[in-house]
């Protein structure tokens, strides 16, 4: 009898984890060229694309990207902010900090954690990895 209500509210508690899960919006932190800072972000591949697909012309009129070459490709990243900005050390346990050049700051360095690359070439179209 215990086990079984046990059961019950550990698959309650994960189902309203993931329902709240579903309606936290994606926030947009920042824009760096073509990578976007969010947090949020929906952890299914679907519902990345369908974010992207739904916010794509809002990001493109607001912040100028995706920006096509001159032979048609662009390529946008999609990272997670994570902790935010952190400062650059110059040690080993810093390797993996992604830094922006753009920013004045010395914490101008977030962890590499891409989310989504979308890019779109001639010769495949649309791509999301």
């Amino acid at each position: 009898m215990n086990k079984r209500r046990m059961a019950k509210v550990i698959a309650a508690a994960a189902c309203g984890y993931l329902f709240w899960q579903y309606l936290i919006p994606v926030e947009i932190v920042a824009v760096h060229r073509n990578i976007i800072l969010v947090r949020h972000f929906p952890y299914l591949k679907s519902r990345q694309i369908a974010w992207w697909e739904a916010n794509k012309d809002m990001i493109k009129a607001r912040y100028g990207i995706p920006h096509k070459s001159e032979d048609g490709y662009y390529s946008v990243h999609i990272m997670d902010f994570g902790d935010g900005y952190r400062i650059d050390r110059g040690t080993d346990e810093d390797s993996d900090l992604l830094c922006f050049n753009d920013m004045p700051v010395a914490a101008r360095c977030i962890e590499k954690n891409r989310l989504r690359w979308i890019g779109w070439s001639p010769n495949t179209g649309q791509f999301y990895w």
